[in-house]
């Protein structure tokens, strides 16, 4: 595999996020280049709204066309990591941070959001016990800064995507991390992955929920880091 040593991340939250749930983890991966995306109707990008996972995949390709990169893809991002990959021969290597080719989402999440409510069940259910006040209090603000409307929209395109035939093709390098205290994920989320694709490493971050970027930011950079080296000790 031909591999430019220069190989930036590209980061891609999740749903309803925006590019800040990253905020805090540039300055851990040093010089390393890193592109950062708000996806359309997310924070800053104001674009036409995607409706599927594949139209954001195709979205975010064209933001990377012509380098090689490693795409990093939190919860739904990571789904669109897959689909990225499948698409895009410049994409060197995946890692999906909390997330899984199928993400089924409860009906009464979906009724909320419809209705114009993030459950607070759902907010509560997806951090680990050691988050602090500060990251809670700064997290529940920022659930203002996408409208409830894209966040429905978000979490019907991951209850509708079905993922495994296309993941279980990839022929990147796959680094999935995931948290202790995910609540979130499909039970056995690891063991199916790696069932489903020799091509994959997998780490666990003691004492994370879903959002271990923020959470444990320190663990997750240096698994970035890690996996970077890997890839580039294989040109």
């Amino acid at each position: 595999m031909s591999v430019s040593r220069q190989l930036p991340f590209v980061l891609i939250h999740g749903a309803g996020g925006t590019k800040d749930k990253f905020r805090g983890l540039k300055e851990r991966l040093g010089n390393i280049s890193c592109l950062t995306l708000d996806l359309p109707g997310h924070g800053e990008n104001t674009g036409s709204r995607c409706n599927t996972i594949e139209e954001y995949a195709e979205w975010a390709n064209a933001q990377v066309a012509g380098q090689d990169v490693i795409v990093v893809g939190h919860s739904m991002g990571g789904m669109v990591g897959i689909e990225m990959a499948a698409r895009n021969p410049d994409v060197k290597g995946l890692v999906l941070d909390a997330s899984h080719y199928e993400m089924p989402v409860h009906p009464k999440i979906l009724e909320d959001l419809a209705g114009g409510t993030f459950p607070d069940f759902l907010f509560k259910a997806s951090y680990g016990k050691e988050v602090t006040p500060e990251l809670l209090e700064e997290e529940q603000k920022q659930l203002s800064w996408v409208e409830t409307i894209v966040v429905h929209d978000d979490f019907r395109a991951c209850n509708e995507y079905r993922g495994a035939d296309i993941f279980a093709k990839l022929d990147v390098p796959i680094l999935a991390v995931y948290g202790s205290e995910d609540k979130l994920l499909p039970k056995g989320a690891a063991e199916k992955a790696k069932e489903l694709n020799g091509n994959i490493q997998t780490k666990t971050v003691a004492g994370a929920g879903h959002y271990i970027m923020l959470e444990k930011p320190e663990e997750f950079a240096q698994a970035l880091l890690g996996f970077r080296e890997f890839l580039l000790a294989g040109v």
